[in-house]
């Protein structure tokens, strides 16, 4: 079993069908077993021995907060908790548990596939995974550990890869590592621009999927003490969402004694993966004290709420306000905890804008520098201004689906209506004369 991550063992199936509603959220639900040894003289326990963790596809109501376990047996394995996808269009849940791959049907919640994880370039593990929807396609970070002679010592190596859910087989795409280890702080995948986004703590990096090449690697712009943990994306908005930690620690008066934590302050904030800076959304504390680690977030994309757990209530924050809207204890159907958990509806039928370069005709980007789309957000109409010689431009919607499109003429500034469009986030494409583009993202009032 593997340093990085935590393991504990788990059971799952499922007798009965479940619809999937915007209120219901996937997960792991587990419950401990223990032995115990008793005093024979006053039959009082002395001690309690881990034994396993049974462990079954669980639903939560963020309605109700009670989690039902999707059936009433479940089987005994060891899961990683860096890392669980759900795939919306064959109804599947996957977890990692003792180096395999774990299948189950949303429908019935049975064990429907079990594939040993292999490695072809070499032994390694498969963590922090996620699904992509634009492409169905599972991607996470294949870590491999080599002897490096100049240091004389084992050090990792990362590598963007993707995993067959059948085979168990993993696939390298990075041709060179991209880093040495991460933080069990989430991981996250925008499928409109095709980039993975995971966290070493201190930077947030992200790949092209693509190739696998380091797309951007931005320092997370938070103040001492403080971290952004669980973050995911939210494809209602095009924007990555994660928890803001503050730690508060007590000073010792001896100088050989560390700082000892005190408490620390939750709240909801987001992060532009480009320059790194982090937006407090909750100007209040949402809770206190954590959350579970890497247990899950979730994003409803209708209400616009992210939710997270404490490891005992589901909490419930307004992406909008940062307030927060529901705290509900989990209420308990036969298991004890909720992990691993995952929304049915974010990012369905998300499709890829950003083209794969290598399988096309080659792109130069326009500078960013080179052209001015203005105002934004917008109403009724958009000025775009460039010295470059513009062709067309095309505008989507958040989901790929083209919205408009227009012939420009080579003047140096022109003007689009969209007043056709309904109030949203879109993205529009420049295609310059030489075939160079530029996209960015509009918001229409």
């Amino acid at each position: 079993m593997k340093k990085i991550l935590l393991s504990v063992s788990i059971l799952l199936t499922v007798s009965f069908a479940f619809a999937q509603t915007a209120n219901t959220i996937y997960g792991i639900a587990r419950q401990n077993y223990y032995s115990y040894v008793v005093n024979p003289f006053d039959s009082s326990i002395i001690s309690q021995v881990y034994d396993s963790t049974s462990i079954r596809l669980g639903l939560y109501n963020t309605i109700t907060g009670v989690v039902t376990p999707a059936s009433v047996t479940g089987f005994n394995d060891a899961i990683n908790l860096t890392g669980a996808a759900l795939n919306p269009y064959d109804n599947t849940y996957i977890f990692i548990g003792a180096s395999k791959m774990n299948t189950l049907d949303l429908s019935t919640g049975q064990l429907i596939n079990q594939a040993t994880l292999s490695n072809p370039k070499g032994a390694s593990y498969f963590d922090n995974f996620r699904f992509c929807n634009s492409d169905s396609t599972m991607y996470g970070l294949a870590r491999r550990n080599y002897f490096d002679s100049t240091l004389m010592m084992t050090v990792g190596s990362l590598y963007l890869a993707k995993a067959n859910t059948n085979t168990g087989v993993i696939t390298e795409i990075s041709p060179l590592s991209v880093g040495q280890g991460f933080a069990l702080a989430g991981s996250a995948i925008d499928p409109y621009q095709m980039v993975y986004y995971y966290s070493t703590g201190s930077h947030l990096v992200g790949l092209d999927m693509y190739n696998g090449s380091i797309y951007s690697n931005a320092p997370i712009g938070t103040v001492t003490n403080q971290y952004f943990d669980n973050f995911t994306y939210s494809c209602a908005d095009t924007a990555l969402y994660g928890l803001v930690r503050t730690n508060y620690f007590s000073n010792s008066p001896n100088p050989w004694t560390p700082s000892t934590l005190d408490s620390c302050t939750i709240r909801l904030g987001k992060i532009d993966p480009i320059t790194g800076i982090v937006t407090i959304i909750s100007q209040s504390p949402v809770s206190y004290g954590g959350y579970t680690l890497n247990g899950g977030a979730a994003i409803d994309p209708f209400t616009m709420i992210y939710y997270y757990s404490d490891g005992i209530n589901m909490i419930g924050v307004s992406m909008v306000t940062g307030l927060v809207i529901s705290t509900l204890p989990f209420i308990f159907n036969g298991p004890q905890y909720f992990d691993m958990f995952r929304n049915f509806d974010n990012c369905k039928e998300a499709v890829a804008i950003r083209s794969n370069t290598s399988t096309s005709v080659a792109e130069n980007n326009i500078p960013e520098n080179s052209i001015r789309i203005y105002p934004n957000p917008a109403k009724s109409e958009i000025q775009l201004s460039s010295k470059l010689k513009l062709n067309s431009a095309a505008i989507f919607d958040i989901t790929g689906k083209l919205q408009s499109d227009f012939t420009l003429l080579y003047n140096e500034k022109s003007t689009i209506n969209i007043s056709n469009l309904s109030a949203g986030i879109y993205l529009i494409k420049v295609i310059a004369n030489d075939n160079s583009t530029y996209t960015q993202k509009l918001i229409v009032e």
